[in-house]
């Protein structure tokens, strides 16, 4: 696709002439030269799936291709235990320190250790209530 004058001016201001992704200096006269220091390119960004931006970038970071990120609305990767899941036996509960969250313990240690001895108290308080539901 073959830009106007203008159009390169204004790309190539959008980011003060440097490389978007690396920041290195570009040289406006060097567009489109596929060798030498200064050279670069236009790279299509898409923000958002319906937006596409045009912005300036060296030959080396427009020719490597952009790592994929999630969106962040996107829910985090799923990492499987390396045990099998336990089937609750028909009438029998799971064990209780299964199901109590971390933080949970770590707050009611630290509450405790809060009114016995103070601020260092819910510090040490909640780290013994963790220490104790890992290894404990």
């Amino acid at each position: 696709m073959a830009f106007d004058s203008d159009t390169l001016n204004s790309i190539y201001a959008s980011t003060q002439g440097f490389c978007h992704r690396c920041r290195r200096k570009l040289a406006f006269s060097r567009f489109g030269l596929h060798d030498g220091r200064g050279a670069w390119d236009i790279d299509a960004v898409s923000p958002h799936p319906k937006v596409t931006a045009l912005l300036p970038g060296c030959l080396r970071c427009v020719q490597k291709p952009t790592p994929r990120r999630l969106p962040r609305s996107a829910p985090a990767p799923v990492v499987g235990d390396d045990k099998p899941a336990a089937r609750p036996e028909a009438g029998g509960e799971p064990a209780p320190d299964e199901d109590t969250p971390i933080g949970d313990t770590a707050l009611v240690g630290g509450a405790a250790g809060a009114v016995i001895g103070g601020l260092w108290g819910a510090v040490l308080g909640g780290l013994i209530a963790i220490g104790l539901q890992l290894w404990g």
